[in-house]
């Protein structure tokens, strides 16, 4: 009968923030997606929109171009240091803790500016006169950005969890060890 041979021992035990990675790695991913596509959207409306519309107050698409590549940036940035952390890149410990108390704040930021306008759509909703469809599309508006608040306010804790464990002791010896 065939005996299996066996590699040597894993050196470094079963991790849950390294879930948390992958999972910021892959929400990264799709938000660099999303964000390069309207970069390129924004590039071809560049050109259809004239200066006498810019001066007539049609927003400017080379604001949202800018926004959609900072965006895209920073989630390639992203992407590229939570492969580092999962590939036990040392120098990837320190930047992804910088990463997950930036998103926190950033999310607690945008969290409470959600939650206003989520309070405002309520205001509108709540006077006469609105029509039905108009009353359906204003209150799945209202829901999506309450679903976005949610989102965002469970987030925060994971984040600042995650930023925490990357400083703790266990996790530097783990990225002392050697690559596998």
């Amino acid at each position: 009968m065939p005996v299996a041979i066996r590699g040597p021992k894993r050196t470094r035990p079963f991790a849950l923030w390294r879930i948390v990675v992958w999972i910021m790695m892959l929400l990264a991913a799709v938000g660099f997606v999303i964000h390069a596509f309207a970069a390129v959207v924004s590039a071809g409306a560049i050109g259809a929109v004239s200066a006498e519309a810019l001066a007539a107050g049609v927003p400017d698409p080379r604001v949202r171009l800018m926004w959609s590549l900072a965006y895209a940036l920073a989630a390639f940035v992203t992407i590229a240091v939570t492969l580092s952390a999962l590939r036990w890149r040392a120098w990837s410990r320190s930047v992804l803790r910088v990463i997950a108390l930036v998103l926190a704040v950033w999310f607690a930021w945008t969290a409470w500016i959600e939650f206003g306008q989520w309070k405002q759509v309520g205001a509108v909703l709540a006077q006469a006169g609105l029509s039905a469809d108009d009353l359906a599309e204003w209150t799945r508006r209202r829901t999506i950005l309450l679903a976005g608040v949610v989102l965002k306010l469970v987030s925060i804790p994971v984040l600042a969890w995650l930023a925490w464990v990357l400083g703790s002791l266990r996790v530097r010896q783990q990225f002392a060890a050697p690559s596998l």
